[in-house]
């Protein structure tokens, strides 16, 4: 019979509850609370965004650095995917409101991803490094053209949060851009 040592048991039990964590976006109340304060931080657009009527999420550009990486491509398509999946249903709401004329566009610009892998994570902890994003949103005036702001959102996940947490903090840091850009948006509406 093969004895397994208690806190072998422990490490073994605790590491599907971290990765758990990974797919729901860990805990939503801090999220919220650090997305108030970076948006909070950011510079606000030169008009208010409830002026506009209409709000179109453009697709996202990528940098080279991420084009030439699948998986950074792989990470750029679930960021993007939730991103319009929050934008949207708020897009929706204010054009239903009936305020303001014209039509605002959202480009996000994707700079950074760099998301250290679960399987690297699990086998060299924080010496796989940190985990970071970097995206700007360019918000335009769809008939002027005009760039009325363009805030950037960057997040870094703690190289010894990741190893400890299997990779969790790495795989939050998307729900983590997701809600400052939305906060961002919501704070200057």
């Amino acid at each position: 019979m093969i004895r397994i040592p208690r806190v072998l048991l422990g490490v073994l039990f605790l590491i599907p509850l971290a990765i758990g964590c990974a797919g729901s976006g860990g805990d939503h109340s801090k999220r919220q609370e650090v997305a108030s304060q970076e948006a909070g931080r950011m510079v606000a657009p030169s008009q208010r965004l409830s002026s506009y009527a209409n709000f179109e999420l453009l697709p996202a550009t990528l940098s080279p650095s991420i084009e030439e990486n699948e998986d950074k491509i792989a990470y750029a398509e679930k960021l993007e995917g939730l991103l319009a999946a929050r934008l949207e249903t708020r897009f929706a709401e204010w054009s239903s409101s009936g305020m303001g004329r014209g039509t605002l566009q959202i480009q996000p610009e994707f700079e950074t991803i760099k998301i250290v892998s679960g399987g690297a994570r699990f086998w060299a902890g924080a010496m796989a490094g940190s985990s970071t994003i970097d995206i700007s949103l360019a918000l335009i005036d769809a008939a002027s053209g005009e760039v009325i702001a363009r805030p950037r959102v960057t997040r870094s996940s703690n190289a010894m949060a990741g190893g400890w947490s299997v990779g969790a903090t790495d795989q939050n840091l998307l729900y983590y851009i997701v809600d400052i850009a939305d906060q961002y948006l919501v704070a200057n509406y």
